[in-house]
């Protein structure tokens, strides 16, 4: 009883790092309609950001800081010359198109400065642990637990209840007539944009000191932020906290009873049932067709 209470709130610790990448996932495509296939290469910018911040010397939790507001730069700056450009209104393809490109730059761009090397970072939570009822908890997992669970929230009051977060929803249900009353759009859409990829950079920099930091450590956090996506939910930053806490789980006890090798495809297997049970996902609207 004791391995399956350990086994199922350790699983409940990674869901939460695996939520805090995949909600921006869901907040770019459910608001602007772009499939960002670049997310997993701004959760590594955000993680060779804190690399480079503590290895300057920088303490830890104010390293995050910096590494998010580079991240949230970059988004800045992609948003404004790449993807207002030629994204918006072109359809998944073309966004699946440029996005995977941009990618692929920005993985070779870090390949090229920092080398293939894993490289650790340094963090005083690492060293830290918690112990509750004979249970143990990586003190930098509950780091970014609670960092999850506040971004989490504070983006679900923010759209339900600031004037900035409404005019998102707007915007996302109908850019033209968001226009026509009076919204700035491209503000809108460029801040919904830098949330979003912000979000990756500081999954990158939180998980950093866990995983170590490499130029293509991205790309298994966009395959589980795209299983986390699709069984939420697509646009559903509620359904994207349900749909990592129910694969951080299912990994963490598959892994411990079932076999290790094969814990990779179990998400696949959920979500090929989910979407045959629930085609929107667990928490995602329902589509009207007419026939």
């Amino acid at each position: 009883m004791e391995l399956f209470l350990q086994t199922f709130l350790n699983g409940l610790l990674v869901g939460a790092g695996y939520a805090l990448i995949a909600v921006g996932l869901t907040l770019v495509f459910g608001i602007l309609g772009i499939v960002n296939f670049a997310h997993g290469a701004y959760f590594a910018l955000g993680a060779y950001s804190v690399l480079l911040a503590v290895n300057l010397g920088v303490p830890y939790l104010l390293a995050v800081l910096i590494a998010l507001g580079i991240v949230v730069i970059a988004a800045y700056l992609t948003e404004l010359f790449i993807v207002r450009r030629s994204l918006y209104g072109a359809g998944n393809y073309s966004s699946v198109i440029v996005t995977f490109a941009l990618s692929q730059a920005m993985i070779s761009l870090m390949l090229l400065i920092a080398g293939p090397n894993p490289q650790p970072v340094a963090s005083p939570f690492s060293d830290a642990s918690m112990s509750i009822f004979a249970l143990v908890f990586s003190g930098q997992r509950i780091l970014i637990l609670v960092v999850a669970l506040v971004v989490l929230s504070g983006l679900g009051f923010w759209l339900r209840f600031a004037r900035s977060g409404r005019q998102v929803t707007a915007v996302s249900q109908n850019a033209r007539g968001a226009l026509y009353t009076g919204i700035n759009v491209p503000r809108i859409r460029s801040l919904s944009f830098m949330i979003g990829v912000g979000a990756a950079g500081l999954a990158g920099s939180l998980l950093a000191p866990i995983s170590n930091v490499f130029p293509t450590m991205g790309n298994a956090s966009l395959i589980n932020s795209f299983i986390v996506v699709i069984l939420g939910g697509m646009g559903s930053i509620s359904g994207s906290l349900l749909g990592a806490l129910l694969i951080g789980v299912a990994n963490a006890l598959f892994e411990t009873y079932v076999s290790v090798p094969w814990t990779p495809a179990l998400g696949w297997i959920l979500v090929i049932f989910v979407l045959l049970v629930a085609p929107q996902g667990l928490r995602g609207k329902k589509s009207k067709e007419r026939y």
